[in-house]
């Protein structure tokens, strides 16, 4: 017997199809039970999707921020190279500078050494760079509506008369946490021991020199305030006993993705070595991928769990309307339609639970920071310590990466929790169905 659809000339998801589905989800008081639960899966896919939103847009914007901070005083690409330290320097940062996307070149002198103040002491590792690069640097630039001397966010102090005087002259940029190791401070002076000394009829003597503190910086991540040290690259080579600089170090526009620039300082240097900073900070790149991915599958399981729950309203819908059901499939309806009836009320569920929780969660990012405010007035303390992170504010960043993987897993995950009911709905016999009523 040809399908009644096809007499009828309604094919697969007609409007009589959409309209029985939505009467379905429309039930009356007596079958209060069903909307119930499908108000529970409704709010529980809403509330999932809008976590995972606004997670990942928090994560984003920890990740933004710190990896904004480590690239404030990091380089992006760094060139080991034979030309660096020959007559060939010149030129080659003049072919660098001169690569798309590159925002400036210029050579690094690398050593370290033994900062002392009394009789505390730190280990530092000392980078040295030419005052017009440090100037260039995230870190340390300068807004219009700042003065000479900076005090704002994470940086203290002044850089206006760093690399001034013989030899670069002898003041220094220390990081947050060695000035607090060996309470100092800007303008305050500090011995800086290298054990690449000179050699005297004495023996070889470890090389010492006192600096002035011209500025105190934070990046924000421990390990980098903890060691850094900058220091003008005229008075690097002469500390360390260098005969050049050891690498130069590239900044680009576009640090997030550095590979076709890396490509083309290669064809530049093909004796030496380029790599980017994520292989310069391979373990803190790797970390921040993992947690990532990671949060994004335990979220990901949430929204799978909230969305099982269409699967119990289904079938207590089903159970509910099974007369209805016999008495549709008596009148010539086919299995698939019966089928699809449920599939797309169980989708309906799916997709205006997902779209709720795109609005909440975009809502939830917007509005971050009076609901920071919120609960800590509720709480009576304050859930996110400046003092501790160094930001004022939960970072956000939305990605529109993220709603589209959120919004398409969270309807997938709700049409699939239909099948089974859906199944179960078509394969009712009719006649058992109404042997008893």
């Amino acid at each position: 017997m040809a399908d009644t659809n096809s007499r009828t000339g309604a094919g697969p998801f007609s409007a009589v199809e959409f309209m029985l589905a939505l009467r379905y989800l429309r039930t009356k008081r007596v079958h209060g039970g069903v909307t119930l639960i499908s108000v529970i899966s409704f709010v529980g896919i809403m509330l999932a999707v809008g976590a995972l939103i606004a997670v990942m847009s928090v994560m984003n914007g920890f990740r933004h921020e710190l990896l904004s901070r480590l690239l404030g005083v990091q380089a992006h690409i760094y060139v080991y190279a034979p030309e660096v330290r020959s007559d060939g320097l010149d030129d080659l940062l003049a072919d660098i500078n001169a690569v798309p996307g590159v925002n400036y070149a210029g050579p690094v002198v690398e050593g370290q050494g033994l900062l002392t103040s009394g009789r505390r002491a730190s280990f530092a590792q000392v980078i040295g760079v030419r005052p017009a690069d440090l100037s260039r640097f995230a870190l340390f630039q300068r807004s219009e509506d700042r003065e000479a001397v900076y005090t704002q966010g994470n940086f203290a102090g002044s850089i206006e008369t760093f690399g001034e005087g013989r030899h670069g002259g002898d003041q220094i940029i220390i990081g947050s946490q060695i000035a607090s190791q060996l309470g100092v401070g800007v303008g305050e002076e500090i011995r800086l021991i290298s054990p690449e000394g000179a050699a005297t009829p004495m023996g070889t003597l470890p090389r010492q020199k006192t600096y002035e503190i011209a500025a105190v910086a934070s990046v924000g991540i421990h390990d980098v305030d903890a060691i850094l040290v900058l220091m003008p690259i005229e008075q690097a080579e002469l500390f360390f006993n260098r005969d050049g600089p050891d690498r130069i170090e590239v900044r680009i526009d576009n640090p997030g993705e550095p590979d076709a620039v890396v490509e083309r300082i290669r064809q530049l240097v093909p004796q030496g070595v380029v790599f980017d900073w994520r292989e310069q900070n391979q373990q803190f790149w790797d970390a921040l991928q993992v947690e990532r991915n990671m949060m994004r599958i335990v979220l990901s399981i949430i929204v799978l769990i909230a969305a099982m729950n269409i699967i119990s309203g289904l079938v207590m819908l089903v159970k509910n309307k099974s007369r209805d059901i016999a008495v549709l499939r008596t009148m010539g309806m086919s299995q698939g339609s019966v089928m699809r009836i449920f599939l797309i009320a169980g989708a309906a569920l799916g997709v205006l639970g997902t779209i709720a929780g795109i609005v909440l969660g975009m809502l939830a990012v917007i509005f971050i920071g009076p609901i920071q405010d919120a609960f800590s007035f509720v709480f009576g303390v304050n859930v996110f310590d400046p003092s501790v992170y160094r930001l004022y504010r939960l970072p956000a960043r939305l990605a529109f990466s993220d709603v589209a993987y959120a919004s398409l897993f969270a309807f997938l995950a709700s049409l699939l929790a239909t099948l089974a009911p859906s199944w179960r709905a078509s394969r009712i016999d009719p006649v058992e169905a109404l042997r008893y009523e």
